[in-house]
């Protein structure tokens, strides 16, 4: 159980609720999360099973990188006052690295980062409730306290409620990789914690995902030559409840290749235990080109060793690559950076790869912006269903101080989705910078960025829906009756006259989001149940609501059931 600590602002919380703000739907006027003095940078998102969502970043309104977190509920309404709570006021460097937040099963945000609080960077971690409690202490858990320079901490919470951490550790003899996991009263779990190191090589950059039975996937690089100009390859590991490798040998994702110091790395879901890697590397003299791997829960390669290329077209350099996994269909698609080999015309390309590396949209991809002298930029992906959306920062002539926040959604056949092709959803001319994305839920999607429209920087937001509009989401009668769908969905008795059961059979399992509507449009029920076996029964009382037909949505994973209910 986790232990609570009350600071002064929790009684404002318990006897309060803040309804700040809410999803605008004009693109000119975003959803302003900080106004404080200083700047406000590199922030992150996550989202709850409820579909409030956290909300954090360094804000540097006393002239230190402290660090904020706010709560929003799915309408985009704040739920903590204006800026959001202080968590770490403590000392910070001048200069900051990446660091990392996610949402444990009860609904609490953990945060890690590293401060200088000891005189050494060294990462530690928080634990905040949805009523701004500090679970973990006032100060947090300091994972690590030593003379090592131990930069971008990594954090995931388990299906059994605890949280594994992940950092680079640099000291003289070389670079390690440490971890520790800790449970959700904040007790560590594994001693001093646990060491992956090579007297040979350096183990640098490390991830973590979420695997089953209270496991972690570990991702990191090997690498070896100098930090300016390495031989860099990818490695997974499984790791049990007690850090032990599942494995008996590490799962080589692309083998070591002299990358230099741009190479990148992003992540995606299969939504069935699997991973998605997608990353751009210097490949032959100056060109730049980008690769995908899937692999499944099981640890098993979908594709060829060492990834598959979204283009082979040498002439044009192919550079940060946004992959997204389509589960209705198998199918992976990575949205792209075309530049010309001088990198100074830049356009936007998607790519289609079937679960055998085909290149579905030629072996070129599938041209979406021609390139320009705009830059299209920090491109950022989600799938759903048959369909993958792309956010992205488009930047007039790569000044940087034009730039607008835009959406493009295409079909399993390249097909633009929406009749506009192009969704603006920040039209704000300003610089934009460190943008990040939700996955698909509660009928949206939601982005976070820095915005300098102000003068400094600051914290904006905006939800996009699958349709492409912006703001309220509405998800009752413009959804189809009968959508398609793998959820098998029974409702008895029908027509209903107080209480309606409805039974669930599908062979995914994880959290069922069940919401009604009435005919209005107004949601009047929600809730979440939990899905471990074939079929998963529950309730709806329904007595003191009038007779008439309403509306359910049913949600599992990224597959979706809507229909109606009659009650007499």
């Amino acid at each position: 159980m986790k232990s609570k600590v009350h600071v002064a602002f929790i009684f404002i919380f318990l006897n309060s609720t803040f309804l700040f703000g809410q999803w605008p739907a004009n693109p000119l006027n975003n959803l302003q999360l900080s106004d404080m003095t200083g700047e406000q940078v590199l922030p992150k998102i996550a989202v709850c099973s409820n579909g409030d969502l956290y909300v954090a970043w360094f804000s540097n309104e006393s002239g230190n990188y402290n660090v904020r977190l706010q709560l929003l509920d799915k309408n985009g309404n704040e739920l903590w006052a204006p800026n959001g709570i202080l968590v770490s006021n403590h000392e910070q460097m001048s200069w900051l690295t990446d660091w990392d937040m996610t949402v444990d099963t009860a609904n609490f945000a953990v945060l890690t980062f590293q401060d200088i609080r000891t005189g050494e960077n060294n990462p530690v971690a928080y634990c905040i409730s949805p009523e701004g409690e500090m679970m973990w202490g006032s100060d947090g858990i300091s994972l690590s306290n030593n003379a090592n320079f131990e930069p971008s901490p990594k954090v995931c919470a388990t299906d059994a409620g605890n949280s594994v951490f992940a950092w680079q550790s640099e000291a003289s003899g070389g670079s390690e990789i440490h971890l520790q996991k800790i449970s959700d009263d904040g007790q560590p779990q594994w001693g001093d914690g646990i060491v992956l190191s090579s007297p040979s090589l350096a183990y640098t950059y490390p991830y973590l995902r979420t695997a089953t039975n209270d496991q972690v996937f570990l991702i990191w690089h090997k690498q070896s030559g100098p930090a300016w100009a390495p031989n860099r390859g990818l490695y997974v590991q499984l790791l049990d409840a007690d850090g032990n490798a599942v494995w008996d040998n590490e799962l080589e994702i692309y083998a070591p290749v002299a990358s230099g110091a741009v190479i990148t790395l992003q992540l995606a879901s299969d939504y069935n235990g699997g991973i998605i890697f997608a990353w751009y590397y210097n490949d032959v003299g100056t060109h730049f080109n980008c690769k995908v791997q899937h692999m499944d829960a099981s640890g098993n390669l979908s594709l060829p060793a060492n990834g598959v290329l979204v283009s082979t077209f040498m002439n044009r350099n192919h550079m940060y690559p946004a992959p997204a996994f389509l589960p209705e269909t198998q199918e992976i698609v990575v949205y792209f950076s075309e530049q010309d080999l001088n990198q100074n015309q830049r356009g936007l390309y998607a790519q289609k790869l079937d679960m055998d590396g085909n290149r579905l949209w030629t072996d070129q991809g599938k041209q979406l912006i021609a390139l320009s002298n705009n830059d299209y930029s920090l491109p950022v992906a989600s799938g759903l269903d048959d369909k993958a959306i792309c956010i992205y920062q488009s930047t007039e002539s790569m000044s940087g101080s034009n730039a607008k926040i835009q959406a493009v959604m295409l079909d399993t056949d390249g097909n633009f989705v929406w009749d506009d092709e192009f969704i603006d959803m920040s039209t704000y001319q300003s610089s934009k910078l460190h943008l990040v994305m939700t996955d698909y839920y509660y009928g949206q999607w939601v982005t976070v960025w820095e915005d300098e429209r102000n003068g400094g920087r600051d914290i904006y937001a905006q939800n996009i829906q699958k349709d492409g509009t912006l703001g309220e989401v509405i998800t009752s009668v413009n959804i189809p009756i009968e959508s398609k769908s793998l959820i098998e969905v029974k409702v008895s008795p029908t027509p209903f006259e107080k209480m309606v059961s409805i039974s669930i059979a599908s062979s995914e399992c994880g959290e069922v989001y069940f919401e009604i509507f009435n005919t209005g449009g107004q949601l009047i029920h929600s809730s979440v149940h939990s899905k471990s076996l074939e079929q998963v029964q529950f309730s709806w009382d329904a007595e003191g609501l009038p007779a008439g037909i309403y509306f359910y949505t049913l949600q599992l994973l990224n597959d979706k059931k809507s229909g109606k209910l009659i009650k007499r």
